[in-house]
């Protein structure tokens, strides 16, 4: 075989070779890293974006919801790190009238909702937006919560000379908002935080009755009746046990929902030990150490 023809079989199987790759990164590996991220952290596009809501919690969360023609709450971009109990909470894909109430209830459950008004900005479709603001008062008003909602109207062109960008296309601007969310999602704080607190026995479980009370909240106002150990739906080890959110569940900590019992296990660390509490269907039903 000549040189020249040794040179085109080399050349074509290195092309095929390529093929090949190129096939099992786009059919295999990369389907398999996207689900392997957070629901917060998949890869954004700005084919999905047909009106935007803009929500700031006074002194609070600030964030930015992507809403597409179906109505459905593809991307929230954290805006601050107050706005950090939403990060992958499987929120993302939601149907508006389900996203909203979901993420007003994490809001409350982690205290970012007190007596402080929110504003609440349209970025283009008015009836989406309306929709939106009477599932937050629906759901506010079922926690009992009053409090003033304030309306407002902007473009993606005025976000951007607010934020001080550079670009005036929308594409490139919701890309850079999604960029600086990312950020802020890798620089959260761990959930481990409680390992830097003294804490006493007594305190450890309050902490746990407070997050175990939180999840109750969660099934009644989601109406969830069954849900398994370890679902992304509601983390656990996202849930604050006190106002300060600085006590968290440890990270092995886990619950599940069965006929509307929950069945949890949840450890708090202190600087001297863990604090370990089981809970068999109900509050009342708790016993110190470790479900068997």
């Amino acid at each position: 075989m000549s040189k020249k023809a040794k040179f085109w079989l080399y050349f074509l199987e290195v092309i095929i070779i390529l093929i090949i790759v190129f096939y099992l990164a786009i059919t295999k590996y990369w389907p398999e890293y996207q689900e392997s991220l957070g629901s917060s952290e998949k890869l954004f596009s700005s084919a999905n974006y047909y009106t935007g809501i803009e929500v700031k919690v006074t002194t609070g969360p600030e964030f930015f919801l992507v809403i597409n023609d179906e109505e459905v709450v593809t991307n929230i971009f954290l805006e601050n790190e107050d706005s950090g109990s939403l990060a992958n909470q499987g929120i993302e894909e939601k149907k508006l009238e389900d996203a909203i109430p979901s993420i007003t209830q994490n809001l409350i459950d982690n205290s970012k909702i007190t007596n402080q008004p929110i504003l609440m900005i349209n970025y283009n479709d008015v009836e989406i937006f309306n929709k939106a603001i009477s599932l937050v008062q629906e759901s506010l008003t079922s926690n009992g919560i009053t409090l003033n909602i304030m309306q407002s109207t902007s473009t993606l062109a005025q976000k951007a000379e607010q934020e001080k960008l550079d670009t005036t296309e929308e594409s490139q601007i919701l890309w850079t908002l999604y960029l600086n969310s990312m950020e802020i999602i890798e620089d959260l704080p761990t959930t481990e935080q409680s390992n830097k607190i003294k804490i006493s026995k007594e305190a450890a479980e309050s902490y746990a009755d407070t997050i175990y009370q939180k999840l109750i909240t969660y099934m009644m106002n989601a109406k969830v009746e069954n849900q398994e150990r370890n679902s992304t739906t509601m983390p656990i080890q996202y849930i604050p046990g006190d106002t300060a959110n600085k006590i968290y569940p440890t990270s092995d900590s886990w619950y599940y929902i069965e006929n509307y019992n929950i069945y949890a296990q949840i450890s708090i660390d202190s600087t001297t030990q863990r604090y370990t509490f089981c809970y068999q269907g109900t509050i009342e039903n708790k016993k110190e150490g470790i479900c068997s």
